[in-house]
C-alpha cells in the first residue's frame, strides 16, 4: 500500500530529473565548445557563406564525398579582391569558424573524428587575394605537453577562443580531451599565439583563463573542473595508478 502511494511522487521527481537533465544537454548540444564568439557551420548552411567584417571577404562552405570514402569533406572556398582559393579540410565535426576584426584571418577549429575530439586549429592568413593555411596545432601541443597520466599518449585539443589583436594575436585553448582515460580529463590551459611567427607571449592556467576570459569560452572549456587544479590528486583516476608494493593499498 505504501509504495502504490509513493509511486506518483516517485514518477514525479523522475520526470523532473529527466526535465532538466534533457534541458541541461539541448543547451550543451547547441552551443559552441570552445569559443562563444565562433560561428557554427551548421548555422550558415551547406552551402553558405561567412561574411568577413570588412563585407568584403568572404569564406563560403560546401562539401565533397570522395569515392571510397563514408564522410562528407568540409570545403572552404575564400573570395578576396575577385580571387578564389578552395581548401579541403577534410571531415569537419564540431566545427568552429572566428573571423578576425580586421577580416586578415579566419580561425578554424575542428575535429576529424568526433565531437569530443581530437580538434585541430588552423588559421587562413586573407591578403591581397592571396589564402595562406597555417597549422597552429603542433606548436600549441608541444607547449602544453602531457601534464597528466594518460591510460595510453592521446594530443590534446587545440581550438581558437577570440582574437587579441586584429589578426596578430589569437587566444588558443588546449584541452585534456575530455573522456576517462586521463587524470583530469576536460580541463585546459590557454596562450596567447602570435600568429605570424607561431610563438607564445602569454599563458594562463584555467583558473586565471575562467576569471580573465569567462564571457569568451564555450560549454566544454567553462565545465572544466577547477578542483583538479587546485587538488589534483582529487582527479586522479585509480587505473592510471595502481598500487605498488609500497604503497598502503597494496596487497600482502
Amino acid at each position: 500500500m505504501t509504495k502504490e502511494r509513493n509511486a506518483p511522487a516517485l514518477k514525479k521527481v523522475l520526470l523532473t530529473l529527466l526535465f532538466f537533465w534533457t534541458a541541461t544537454s539541448c543547451v550543451h548540444a547547441h552551443e559552441n565548445a570552445f569559443s562563444k564568439q565562433a560561428v557554427d557551420p551548421d548555422a550558415i548552411g551547406n552551402p553558405g557563406t561567412l561574411t568577413a567584417p570588412d563585407g568584403k571577404t568572404s569564406v563560403r562552405l560546401g562539401s565533397v564525398l570522395k569515392k571510397g570514402e563514408e564522410y562528407r569533406r568540409l570545403l572552404l572556398t575564400f573570395d578576396s579582391d575577385g580571387h578564389k582559393t578552395t581548401f579541403d579540410v577534410g571531415r569537419a565535426v564540431g566545427s568552429e569558424l572566428l573571423w578576425s576584426p580586421d577580416s586578415k584571418a579566419l580561425a578554424v577549429t575542428i575535429s576529424h573524428t568526433s565531437a569530443n575530439g581530437v580538434f585541430d586549429l588552423f588559421v587562413f592568413q586573407v591578403e591581397a587575394g592571396a589564402v595562406r593555411k597555417i597549422d597552429a596545432s603542433p606548436v600549441i601541443r608541444k607547449l602544453f605537453g602531457h601534464p597528466v597520466v594518460c591510460a595510453y599518449p592521446e594530443p590534446p585539443n587545440v581550438a581558437a577562443i577570440t582574437w587579441v589583436d586584429s589578426s596578430a594575436r589569437l587566444l588558443v585553448a588546449a584541452q585534456i580531451l575530455d573522456h576517462s582515460i586521463c587524470d583530469s580529463f576536460g580541463t585546459f590551459k590557454l596562450f596567447q599565439l602570435d600568429v605570424p611567427s607561431l610563438a607564445v607571449d602569454k599563458a594562463y592556467d584555467q583558473i586565471t583563463a575562467k576569471r580573465l576570459f569567462g564571457p569568451q569560452l564555450g560549454a566544454f572549456l567553462r565545465a572544466a573542473r577547477d578542483a583538479c587544479i587546485t587538488n589534483p590528486k582529487s582527479c586522479e583516476l585509480p587505473t592510471n595508478h595502481p598500487p605498488t608494493m609500497h604503497s598502503p593499498h597494496a596487497l600482502p
